[in-house]
Parts: structure tokens; C-alpha cells; sequence
């Protein structure tokens, strides 16, 4: 148990290798359980996605299948597993993982059918997608990723009323959540209705003043509207955020800052 919470504590300090180095010895030591296998994978895991290296999940797999034999219940194992298939465009078989979770937890099935739906989200099936967002609805009203994620998908079909709708529908369970103003703002700021895009930027902007892409494009648009000394302004806040557009845009209006 000590090498157990040494390993918990090294991993949320995000000491990966070292993590590794005491759930092997509880591996090579003791009779290992579900939860230390999954440990191992989810160690793995993160020493992967920190190297940017999706093509060596390998090990993380093998020690999920080992969980998930020791105890098949295992929800956390299948949804790891189901993020690294998701994570490698194995959708289908992500999906096969985000159910066999959703199986052994039905108290959180909106978690699940939000999973599900994601996947489908990023094959751009998107009336799958929907579906499953809509399930995850009836079981939690006030899961707002659902909303959130309805919106971007009319937003890519080019459906300005029902996207805008959906995002006031995710203000409307958050509204401290600065992405649906952004997102709004950015409805309008397509349709060069600039005036309406600033106000929702604002919004945006009372919660956040310092975010990186909402200063970018209310900048934009009071430079769309030759209103230069605003558009300086935000545009200035964006590269200090490190929006390298934002710089090439401050060299185009030879701002020296």
C-alpha cells in the first residue's frame, strides 16, 4: 500500500519513470491487483503523451489487458483503454471500451454517452454524435459538454441559428464558461457582422480579459472597423499571450511593442 500511494503521489507530481520504477516493484514483489496494472498503463500513458509519441502504446495496452483480466469490472481500465484506441483513430474500438464502462456504471452514464458521442464527433458522423450527446442530456440536463459540442457540430454544418442556440443553452448552465461567448463571437464575426461579434467578445472578455484568441479577434474586428487604437490594443494582449498572428498583424499595422 505504502509503494502504492508513493506511486500516486510521484504521478500527480508528474515523476512518470519513478512511478513506474514502485508499481514494478509491487509488480515483481507481490501478487499484483487490477488497480496496480492500471497504474502501470496509466504511468506509461502519461510519460507517452508527455514525449508526444502515440505510436509506442503498446506497453499501456498490455498492462490494460492485464487489469481488465485480474478484475473485468475494472470501469477506470476500460475507459484508459478506450482513450488510447480513441487517441490512435480506433474509434470503433474506443467506443466498444467507453461501453463496457458505461456497463459497469450506469449512475454516470452521461460521462459514457458523452465518450461515445466524441468519437463519432471526430469521424464527422455527426448525426451519431448528436444522438449520443442528446442521450447524455436525458440522463444529466445540465451537462454542458453536450451543448457545447451540439453547437460545434452546427457550426460546422453551417447552421448559424441552431449553433447559437446551443451555446446560449451552455451559458445558460455556465455562465462563468468564456468559450460559448467566444464561439458565438465568432458566428457573427464570419458573417463580417463585426458590431455583434465585438459585443460577444466583450463578454467573453469580462471573464477572461487576458485570453489569448478572443483579444485576437476583437482585435481583428475593430481592424476591420479602422478602429486602430482598439484594435492595437487587444491585438498587443494576444502576442503577449503568444498568438503569433497576433504578431504578424501588430509588424502589418508597424506597431513596435
Amino acid at each position: 500500500k505504502a509503494y502504492t500511494n508513493i506511486a500516486i503521489s510521484l504521478l500527480k507530481l508528474g515523476y512518470y519513470q519513478k512511478a513506474i520504477k514502485h508499481l514494478l516493484t509491487i509488480e515483481k514483489e507481490m501478487s499484483p491487483s487490477s488497480e496496480i496494472y492500471y497504474l502501470l498503463a496509466y504511468s506509461h500513458f502519461l510519460k507517452i503523451k508527455e514525449n508526444k509519441n502515440k505510436s509506442n502504446f503498446k506497453i499501456p495496452i498490455q498492462y490494460l489487458e492485464k487489469s481488465i483480466d485480474a478484475d473485468s469490472r475494472n470501469k477506470n481500465s476500460y475507459i484508459l483503454l478506450g482513450r488510447i484506441y480513441e487517441d490512435t483513430n480506433m474509434y470503433e474500438n474506443a467506443r466498444s471500451c467507453y461501453r463496457k464502462a458505461l456497463f459497469e456504471d450506469m449512475d454516470n452514464s452521461n460521462e459514457f454517452y458523452g465518450l461515445i458521442a466524441n468519437t463519432y464527433f471526430k469521424e464527422n458522423k455527426f448525426k451519431e454524435a448528436i444522438n449520443y450527446y442528446n442521450k447524455a442530456l436525458e440522463k444529466n440536463k445540465n451537462y454542458i459538454s453536450s451543448y457545447y459540442n451540439i453547437a460545434e457540430i452546427y457550426k460546422k454544418l453551417k447552421d448559424f441559428d441552431k449553433s447559437k442556440e446551443y451555446y446560449e443553452k451552455a451559458i445558460e448552465i455556465s455562465p462563468d464558461y468564456i468559450y460559448p461567448y467566444y464561439q458565438i463571437g465568432n458566428l457573427y464575426f464570419d458573417k463580417k457582422e463585426f458590431d455583434t461579434a465585438i459585443d460577444w467578445y466583450k463578454k467573453a472578455l469580462e471573464i477572461e480579459p487576458n485570453e489569448e484568441l478572443v483579444n485576437y479577434y476583437i482585435g481583428i474586428s475593430y481592424k476591420e472597423q479602422n478602429n486602430l487604437k482598439l484594435a492595437i490594443e487587444h491585438l498587443k494582449i494576444s502576442a503577449y499571450c503568444g498568438n503569433d498572428d497576433a504578431v504578424k498583424e501588430l509588424r502589418k499595422l508597424l506597431v513596435t511593442f
